[in-house]
């Protein structure tokens, strides 16, 4: 049983909250962002969620943009963004602000 626990944590548990960290610093800023066309949404409830580049070990990749349904209460999507820190730059998830 001890072993079962060990396999999940390891193998399961940590890998989602290392997914989730936005912790790696760049020392180069982002590629000027790709202009994306956007195409009409698949419903009138939907958002369109711009792209945005992600980097992993120093090289930037663009990942484009979709459609997401909006959530309700009326909130805004923030986009995904890298900011400028004394270290470089750190990656910032996008979210959903009321």
């Amino acid at each position: 049983m001890e072993k079962i626990k060990k396999i999940f944590l390891f193998g399961i548990l940590i890998p989602i909250g290392l997914a989730s960290c936005s912790g790696e610093i760049v020392t180069t800023p982002p590629p000027v962002a790709v202009v994306e066309t956007v195409p009409a949404p698949p419903r009138p409830d939907y958002v369109w969620i711009p792209g945005y580049y992600t980097s992993r070990g120093g090289v930037y990749t663009w990942r484009n943009g979709y459609y997401k349904p909006a959530p309700r209460y009326r909130k805004v999507w923030v986009p995904s963004r890298y900011v400028k820190t004394s270290r470089g730059y750190a990656y910032r998830r996008g979210y959903w602000r009321r």
